[in-house]
């Protein structure tokens, strides 16, 4: 018989899929993020321990079962919970996306929308969105109690979803940098404290913890005072979406309030003219009070090779000191 090793001495080696490290025993199904795979371990816990997954999609009752990817006459939904009250639908997106008319093909008394979109109030017809940040801080709540599977697969969900930047790392990006050099995006990072970009998938804006632009010699020239560089760095308080203008004003209004949105009331009315505002996903980034931290200006000549847009949107601290300082 061979010789066998201890347990405290066995060995953990790197399992791998096409050749990339898997970390999580839900990747390793795929590495690509895939709604019916958060969709079919969510459902699993749901099942394991139902009441804290009702109280957060809002559904009334007790369990009695749990479904994933039940079929309808005009569909398959993605999550269905029978209670002794009802049934409640849960559909996820893994980006910006509305799935309110998918979800509104299934009967259900209640239905809950996993998604990063957040809609007006106005529009959200007594169904309940939910973001992925607010699943993960229930999934963190729920990884320290219950029974030893139950803590195993919540850590594992929760840490798929940060491998795929659904969710902040606990160790999160430090700087988020983007070009401006247009007068109406420095108006609104220096005056309004705000940015906005076009929302993509996979992005870690959602992780980093403060936002530096380097304002480009188009907007140096225009505008006295405004040096080639990064200069400023302001700390993010929050990270939103809209895909229209409705749904900005109704993003600003709950972050920021109506004092907010009437102080800059001109600002915002020439933001609308400026940009095109037909369904594009955005990404909103409010920040606190710009602070000049680098004089003279960290170069994007010393964060890489040649002057063309910045390569890298993600940098930490070191990363700038050390720019500074060449």
């Amino acid at each position: 018989m061979p010789n066998r090793k201890p347990d405290d001495q066995t060995e953990k080696v790197d399992l791998l899929r096409g050749g990339q490290v898997i970390s999580t025993l839900t990747g390793a199904f795929g590495n690509s993020l895939r709604e019916t795979r958060l969709t079919a371990v969510l459902g699993y816990l749901i099942a394991q321990n139902s009441k804290p997954f009702l109280d957060l999609f809002g559904f009334k009752g007790l369990a009695q079962q749990v479904s994933v990817e039940t079929r309808h006459k005009t569909g398959r939904s993605d999550i269905l919970i029978e209670t002794n009250l009802g049934t409640g639908i849960v559909e996820a997106k893994v980006n910006a996306i509305d799935p309110i008319k998918q979800a509104t093909n299934y009967p259900a008394k209640w239905r809950a929308l996993l998604t990063h979109h957040k809609p007006p109030k106005s529009e959200r017809h007594n169904v309940r969105y939910v973001t992925w940040e607010k699943l993960s801080h229930l999934l963190q709540i729920q990884a320290q109690t219950g029974s030893p599977e139950f803590r195993v697969v919540s850590k594992d969900l929760l840490g798929y979803l940060t491998v795929h930047h659904m969710t902040k790392k606990q160790a999160s990006v430090e700087i988020y940098a983007r070009e401006i050099n247009e007068p109406i995006t420095l108006e609104l990072f220096l005056k309004a404290r705000l940015y906005g970009c076009i929302y993509k998938t996979g992005s870690k804006l959602g992780e980093a913890l403060y936002f530096a632009p380097h304002f480009g010699k188009s907007i140096s020239k225009k505008l006295p005072g405004i040096s080639v560089g990064i200069s400023y760095v302001a700390r993010i308080e929050a990270v939103g979406q809209a895909t229209n203008w409705k749904q900005f004003q109704q993003l600003m209004k709950e972050e920021r309030g109506q004092t907010w949105l009437r102080q800059n009331g001109e600002l915002l009315k020439r933001l609308k003219r400026k940009w095109t505002w037909n369904d594009k996903h955005r990404s909103f980034v409010l920040l606190g009070s710009p602070r000049l931290a680098f004089n003279p200006p960290v170069l994007k000549e010393n964060l890489q090779s040649g002057k063309g847009w910045l390569s890298n949107h993600y940098y930490s601290f070191e990363d700038l000191l050390n720019a500074w300082g060449r």
